[in-house]
């Protein structure tokens, strides 16, 4: 969008298929999805959602520590903080050529055929819209409605390799909608594609690929997000794995309730991955998210500490029941080892809305940015 000034002015779409079902492209590429396997024969998943309801966990420990519950997340936009992307450009107007910005999308291409254009691979089938509903109020957003057997809408872009990256978006989600994987993925192919390849249901081997995702999880008492992701240290959601294809579905670590979605409202996003330096450890590997600016989680080989319930990763500040129903000691530090070799990179950019239950659903985007230092929600 542009400037606040000159032209006023957005929530929502990253197994490896990083979650989609996804079939040939109409140019022979594949593309594959959370409900495919790598023949394209259909798997079925686990129960992935944190309601805890689907799981067997193990024997809970409880050590007698009370967790001590999070701020509520401010609902407004916090501060910006200094030094941002977005402070340097107030309503992103020229955010696109600052030298720091990998890649920038404000819909602003006057038509789909034009925005597509600009991508790698695109799943439309007449179901993008461009809209006059914006975070700003002007300009225009992308409006993707999946659902009723036409599970997914995307758009993949193919980014040049890089080993930090800052993921910046607006969403606003359709209420009432039970959604799969809808939401922001981004992360890495080695070698890098120009169409997401994603593997459900396996584990990464640290020289392919990794994914990272923020989108809607259900969990009491409502509607709120959490991290989806795959990467060589994930952990199983079954007991003991077994390597049939369908042991390893991405991993949720936030369990927050007040992470919330707030369905019908934009949503200002933001996620930082650093990769790990060292390919023999996960030593200096970030992984962080903000909503509206203000911090939700943030992972680094320090801390936060917490425990594992099969494929949860559940720490202090997590109030979710998935978590607080099996009480453990808090003892392990999230292992951050995206890759071991440094040739896996950040590449891929993949913002989707993939539905494969209930009544169709519309998320809409606007003001993405991929950027090398911390982008901020728009002043």
């Amino acid at each position: 969008m542009n400037s606040l000034m000159s032209r006023a002015w957005w929530m929502a779409v990253l197994v490896l298929c990083l979650g989609p079902a996804c079939g040939d492209d109409d140019d022979g590429t594949p593309d594959t999805t959370d409900a495919t396997g790598d023949d394209g024969t259909a798997e079925t998943p686990p129960d992935a959602l944190d309601d805890g309801t689907a799981e067997t966990p193990p024997d809970a420990l409880d050590d007698g520590t009370a967790e001590t519950p999070p701020d509520a997340l401010d609902d407004g936009p916090a501060d910006v903080p200094a030094g941002t992307l977005s402070e340097r450009h107030p309503g992103d107007l020229g955010l696109g050529d600052d030298p720091a910005v990998v890649w920038f999308e404000d819909f602003e291409e006057g038509s789909t055929a034009a925005i597509a254009a600009r991508y790698d691979q695109v799943r439309d089938d007449g179901r993008w819209s461009l809209v006059s509903d914006t975070p700003n109020g002007s300009g225009s957003a992308l409006a993707l409605r999946a659902g009723n057997g036409r599970e997914a809408v995307d758009l993949y872009k193919q980014l040049p390799d890089h080993d930090e990256w800052y993921v910046r978006w607006y969403a606003k989600y359709e209420p009432g909608v039970h959604w799969h994987h809808s939401g922001m993925w981004f992360g890495g192919y080695n070698p890098s594609s120009p169409w997401p390849s994603p593997g459900a249901g396996t584990r990464p081997d640290g020289d392919d690929r990794f994914s990272i995702a923020v989108e809607p999880v259900w969990d009491s008492p409502s509607l709120r997000f959490d991290f989806y992701n795959y990467w060589m240290r994930m952990h199983s959601w079954m007991e003991t794995p077994v390597d049939d294809g369908t042991a390893y579905y991405g991993n949720a670590l936030v369990h927050r309730n007040d992470f919330t979605v707030d369905e019908d409202s934009w949503v200002c996003l933001e996620a930082h991955v650093r990769l790990n330096p060292d390919a023999g450890s996960g030593a200096g590997a970030v992984l962080e998210v903000w909503k509206n600016d203000a911090p939700v989680a943030s992972f680094n080989d320090a801390g936060p500490l917490g425990y594992w319930i099969r494929d949860k990763f559940c720490t202090a500040a997590a109030d979710g029941s998935a978590c607080t129903d099996y009480p453990a000691p808090f003892t392990e530090v999230l292992d951050l080892q995206y890759r071991n070799t440094t040739a896996l990179r950040l590449n891929a950019f993949w913002p989707q809305n993939y539905i494969t239950e209930g009544p169709e659903g519309t998320l809409t985007f606007d003001q993405m940015v991929v950027a090398t230092t911390r982008v901020g929600c728009m002043r």
